[in-house]
């Protein structure tokens, strides 16, 4: 590799951000679409009515099981793994390097579980004090409800872990290093708020919100150098709404829940069929969860350097 070359891909640092985003960018494509076609094509041949019973779950007009969940995520996960273990190759880095490391780990994951348990019971506090939410009468059968609750958190463990690092992982590390930390936590929250433009049952509001989490979530990162505060606290929050309370989310209700309830009154206050995501108090409980990051994860930050990757 001439010098000129090698200038143009390596910097004083290593690999450039820009070709190493791309790269992981690439990587991510790839195999997520192969295996996308594998279980597409397995899904077609072994059972030909599954997406049409899905996309009676996108319209709501069925519940969503566990198994739906777990064929969207599961591509995501596998072609996230495979494509960090490319650039951890050619980085020379470990691991834990782009925020999974710490020896606070687990305090964090639980710390943040119940901050999102907490901030998602404030929000449907908000709701059923105003009267823009009803709980409704619910048959449970203890059993199957308390299986269905260890399903649904492993199901929301997983879904916590693969929109963490896809979203505030590797690429917020990496492009940290050509823009800073806040530039670069804005752009990604602008695209996590695009992307669930996507489900079906979303609105304006659930997209803001779910920008604005991502934005707002960058706090703990910033505190911590590490994605497990947020891991847990949004593996809490999906698990409250879609299981505990038993609430629409994205237009979609979850099979299995322990407990039901419907909005009610102004689509804007209630969150309509969105959820309370779509209603404008999730803000008050996004505030909230800010000013809770700030009083206990800010003296976290003096003694982070040791525990993750540089962000400074």
């Amino acid at each position: 590799m001439t010098g000129t070359v090698r200038r143009i891909f390596k910097g004083p640092a290593g690999l450039r951000t820009g070709w190493a985003i791309a790269i992981f960018l690439v990587v991510v494509s790839v195999v997520g679409g192969i295996i996308g076609y594998v279980e597409r094509w397995a899904l077609k041949r072994f059972d030909p009515a599954y997406w049409g019973r899905i996309a009676t779950v996108m319209h709501g007009a069925a519940h969503a099981p566990v198994a739906f969940v777990l064929t969207n995520e599961a591509p995501l996960l596998l072609s996230y793994v495979a494509a960090l273990a490319v650039m951890l190759r050619i980085e020379r880095q470990r691991f834990t390097a782009f925020g999974l490391g710490g020896v606070q780990r687990w305090q964090r994951l639980g710390a943040g579980f119940v901050a999102g348990f907490g901030a998602l019971s404030l929000l449907i506090l908000l709701l059923w004090s105003t009267g823009h939410l009803i709980f409704l009468a619910h048959p449970v059968r203890p059993g199957a409800v308390v299986l269905s609750g260890v399903f649904w958190l492993a199901t929301c463990a997983l879904i916590a872990f693969v929109e963490e690092n896809l979203f505030r992982g590797y690429i917020l590390f990496r492009l940290k290093q050509g823009i800073g930390f806040w530039p670069a936590a804005i752009i990604l929250a602008l695209l996590f708020g695009l992307a669930h433009s996507g489900n079906a049952g979303e609105t304006h509001i659930g997209e803001i919100s779910a920008g604005l989490y991502g934005l707002v979530i960058c706090i703990s990162i910033w505190y911590t150098r590490s994605l497990w505060w947020a891991i847990g606290f949004h593996a809490a929050w999906d698990w409250a709404e879609s299981y505990f309370y038993g609430t629409s989310d994205s237009g979609m209700i979850s099979q299995g829940r322990l407990l039901a309830t419907a909005p009610r009154g102004n689509i804007y206050l209630s969150g309509g069929p969105t959820g309370p995501e779509g209603s404008v108090f999730v803000f008050v409980a996004l505030a909230a969860v800010a000013l809770v990051m700030v009083l206990t994860l800010r003296n976290a930050r003096n003694g982070a350097h040791a525990e993750a990757a540089e962000l400074d």
